[in-house]
């Protein structure tokens, strides 16, 4: 969204503020111009309290550029080891996560994820996920607040241990280095995509939106550095 003041990246759309329960919690709130609503049906925020929910109660619901961002190395040395590892980070960033909003939608016939298990069945239950409803007529699948994520991170790009000798060995080797390394071992977050750090496309407009690109891949490396 381009708006006069913010930033480029906003995501623009409804705030959930929860579930109706029941009809009589229905029947006490703002009414949904856009469907008929039921108990175990997504609550939208009545922004401007006119006591309707419709476009006008859209708000932003965050931007996909963190507040700020960097990185930073350390190393710690006794004798001929050396751990050195290396970080980067990440905050404020909000991200769009359109996989979940595909397998959470409990709407249509493809393959949803495990969480639409405990989706809402019965009256007074407690639950995340709105009732299933073929193809949506009730708007809980509307882009809102609910897909919205902080894809703040901190994130161990890699981890090196080593050792390096600078005596002969076996009369042949004057020194080297022995090491092993690990990449992309540790990620904390709260986001719930697979890769908070991704990008769909170098246009402005999408940034933020995760569409299931490659997670960064594990790996770890076993090394020697020989000098003759």
């Amino acid at each position: 969204l381009y708006t006069k003041g913010n930033r480029v990246g906003q995501r623009y759309g409804l705030e959930v503020v929860g579930f109706f329960h029941d009809q009589m919690e229905i029947n006490n709130s703002p009414v949904q111009t856009f469907s008929t609503v039921r108990p175990g049906d997504i609550k939208y925020k009545d922004q401007n309290g006119d006591n309707k929910i419709d476009d006008k109660d859209r708000v932003l619901l965050g931007n996909a550029s963190p507040s700020y961002f960097g990185g930073f190395y350390t190393q710690f040395k006794y004798k001929g080891f050396a751990l050195s590892a290396e970080f980067s980070y990440s905050k404020d960033n909000m991200a769009y996560n359109a996989v979940r909003r595909q397998l959470e939608s409990v709407s249509t016939t493809n393959n949803q994820s495990l969480a639409v298990a405990n989706r809402w069945s019965l009256e007074g239950e407690v639950t995340d996920i709105p009732r299933a409803v073929w193809n949506d007529p009730v708007g809980n699948d509307y882009f809102s607040s609910r897909w919205i994520e902080d894809a703040s991170y901190l994130k161990m790009r890699n981890v090196t241990l080593s050792y390096t000798f600078t005596k002969k060995l076996w009369n042949f080797f004057r020194a080297g280095t022995i090491y092993v390394t690990g990449e992309n071992l540790l990620t904390v977050t709260k986001y719930l995509g697979m890769e908070p750090e991704f990008s769909y496309s170098y246009a402005e407009n999408v940034q933020g939106f995760d569409n299931a690109k490659l997670m960064q891949p594990k790996t770890v490396k076993v090394g020697v550095n020989l000098k003759f």
